[in-house]
């Protein structure tokens, strides 16, 4: 009798014990900020600017370029017709003096672009994370993790390794909340159960 006792209120104490389990279980969410941030209008015009100032410099270096070799074979036409040493010194510190222009261009023009696109993109990030904290509270998730890239490229691999279904991805609950009416779904992989069932 005593052991049955026992036995039963062990059992209410592990009936209780995996009911406050159940009852007390966190949200986990997770989010494809990269997915985030392509669709956001500030991103897209930000993109856009990038890629029209690297045109603007990629014709000049171009021109740079051009100069530099036909320089070049004038200089090598120079020497092959033997000229005067005072005019192949003057031409070849001229074909330095165009080389160091390239390369400082080149160096410059990369800085800038670096930092333009840092400054531009320091308020979108901003923008992003506190949209990510607002949707985690207002849909109740304890937790909500990030999605990062393959270090070894190819497609994304998620922090997550299993997601119960599509409903924990806050990815356009995001962008619904900064404005952005996104219909199209990410392509991206959601977990391990997804990987194996695309192979």
């Amino acid at each position: 009798m005593r052991t049955l006792t026992v036995l039963f209120i062990f059992s209410l104490f592990s009936l209780a014990a995996s009911y406050g389990q159940t009852t007390t279980q966190e949200k986990i969410g997770y989010v494809d900020q990269q997915f985030i941030i392509e669709n956001l209008p500030e991103y897209k015009k930000l993109s856009q600017e990038i890629a029209v100032k690297s045109q603007q410099y990629e014709k000049v270096l171009k021109g740079k370029f051009d100069e530099y070799q036909a320089k070049s074979a004038a200089f090598e036409k120079l020497v092959t017709d033997k000229s005067e040493q005072m005019i192949l010194r003057d031409k070849a510190m001229e074909l330095e003096n165009l080389k160091k222009s390239y390369e400082d261009f080149e160096s410059s023009s990369l800085n800038e672009l670096q930092k333009y696109y840092g400054q531009k993109f320091t308020p979108i990030r901003q923008k992003v994370s506190e949209a990510i904290i607002f949707a985690g509270r207002q849909k109740g998730y304890a937790f909500v993790l990030r999605m990062d890239l393959n270090p070894d490229g190819g497609d994304i691999w998620p922090v997550v390794l299993y997601a119960r279904d599509s409903t924990s991805n806050l990815s356009k609950d995001i962008l619904k909340n900064l404005g952005v009416d996104s219909t199209a779904a990410s392509t991206r992989k959601t977990g391990m159960s997804q990987m194996l069932k695309q192979k």
